[in-house]
């Protein structure tokens, strides 16, 4: 939906599989049919990038379909496949990591042995990194306990571990210079110091006021 940047999600491909008496696969159906759960029914929001990228993707598709002579389907009708093939049917997900295999080796990312899956994983770490809300990341990628999201999808980097400790100790050395400038205030100072000190107090509250408001918008 360009108009309202959203992709929805209400089907889903799935493979069924027969085996031999050995045990051995010796066919594979894809079926189209409903998503993994109710949960997996969803209106995704996308950014700007993903919607300039689909426009793109199907002016492309809509210029293949007029110059090669081997596109037998509409490709650009209100319900083809946004991935498909010539002939109109959908993209196996074997075709589609060739396709994505060919992108790494292009792009010299074979060494780091991504996954297409991982993609999802990737998109999920994001977020957590900009600590967005964990329920909101369920609910985007479709999973119907947030346990899932959070044990199986999340992982943290070194340097995030870093950066919380690095607010962790800021907040512990704000917590020591507060208590030494209260300890120094006594009765017998006189009016001018007290003064004083308590606009550095109020100063020190206000900093920290002003870095919570910080880690809240990252």
């Amino acid at each position: 939906d360009f108009a309202n940047k959203t992709i929805k999600i209400e089907r889903a491909i799935t493979q069924t599989l027969k085996f031999d008496e050995q045990g051995n696969v010796k066919d594979r159906t894809t079926v189209i049919g409903d998503t993994k759960t109710a949960c997996s029914v969803r209106d995704i929001p996308v950014t700007d990038i993903v919607l300039e990228t689909l426009k793109q993707w199907k002016e492309k598709q809509g210029k293949r379909q007029e110059t090669n002579p081997n596109v037998t389907a509409i490709l650009t009708a209100p319900t083809s496949f946004v991935f498909a093939n010539d002939n109109g049917s959908y993209r196996t997900y074997y075709g589609t990591r060739v396709i994505f295999d060919r992108f790494k080796r292009r792009n010299g990312l074979n060494k780091y042995h991504i996954h297409f899956h991982g993609l999802r994983h990737t998109f999920s770490n994001m977020l957590f990194e900009m600590n967005e809300n964990p329920k909101v990341i369920q609910q985007l990628l479709g999973h119907r306990d947030v346990k899932t999201t959070i044990t199986v999808y999340n992982s943290v980097n070194s340097e995030y571990v870093r950066e919380t400790t690095d607010r962790l100790n800021t907040k512990i050395q704000e917590h020591e210079q507060e208590r030494e400038v209260e300890q120094e205030i006594d009765d017998d100072l006189s009016d001018e110091e007290i003064e004083r000190q308590i606009r550095e107090l109020e100063k020190l509250q206000e900093r920290k006021r002003r870095r919570k408001e910080k880690d809240f918008e990252m």
